[in-house]
């Protein structure tokens, strides 16, 4: 099994509205809404990089225990069910979703998707909530970016775990650092995995990265026309 890309992250906010506003001024299009009964979520892209911002009461036990942040994974594979399998080896909730995807619970507070590689439209919202498409989309800013870090916060007890996941489950390749467990994905994304209470160290990140909320953004060269 070998984990192809991240479709979305979600993050677990105290306060959306600003949250959006701040994605946008880093240039990122509001693109639709989501209101549930125990949380408000808006969804944002630019380029193939979505970002979904939730708040609300369901968010709060996770925000008292690791702040705001990565909340939830939505990640691309080759091979969902051999995916789901290896989670299942591990003693982790897998639930079925439609299209073949699965969700993945069970190791600290971050939820993760599983959804097939193949077919799969980076465009599309994600499945599973009735999103309202916004009538004052702006277009989005010039240049696309690529998802280049999420760190995520673990249970000092459930570390050893997670990294057995992340090897088992999304193929991903540990290397050291003074700071935290790094986990390189082929899709060119690092997961940093933090102790759940610790501070966020700020980076550091690449020269050219742009930051927000425990995500790293790099910006993607623009083609070249013949």
């Amino acid at each position: 099994m070998a984990m192809r890309g991240v479709s979305h992250v979600e993050l677990f906010v105290r306060d959306k509205v600003s949250t959006v506003r701040h994605l946008v001024s880093l240039g990122f299009t509001h693109v639709a809404d989501c209101v549930e009964v125990d949380r408000s979520s808006a969804l944002l892209g630019r380029g193939d990089v979505q970002v979904v911002a939730t708040s609300g009461w369901a968010t709060r036990a996770f925000i008292a225990r690791n702040g705001e942040g990565v909340a939830g994974v939505a990640v691309t594979c080759d091979d969902v069910p051999a995916a789901a399998r290896g989670a299942r080896a591990l003693g982790v909730e897998v639930s079925s979703l439609a299209r073949g995807g699965a969700r993945v619970t069970g190791i600290g507070d971050v939820a993760h998707t599983l959804l097939p590689a193949d077919g799969h439209d980076p465009g599309a919202p994600p499945v599973g909530r009735r999103w309202v498409p916004r009538d004052d989309v702006w277009p989005a800013a010039q240049g696309a970016w690529a998802l280049e870090r999420v760190e995520l916060r673990i249970p000092e007890a459930l570390m050893e775990r997670y990294t057995a996941f992340c090897g088992r489950v999304f193929g991903l390749e540990r290397h050291t650092s003074l700071r935290s467990s790094l986990y390189s994905a082929p899709a060119g994304v690092t997961f940093a995995l933090e102790e759940q209470r610790a501070p966020v160290p700020p980076g550091p990140p690449e020269a050219d990265a742009v930051t927000a909320y425990g995500l790293a953004f790099r910006a993607l060269p623009a083609p070249v026309l013949r």
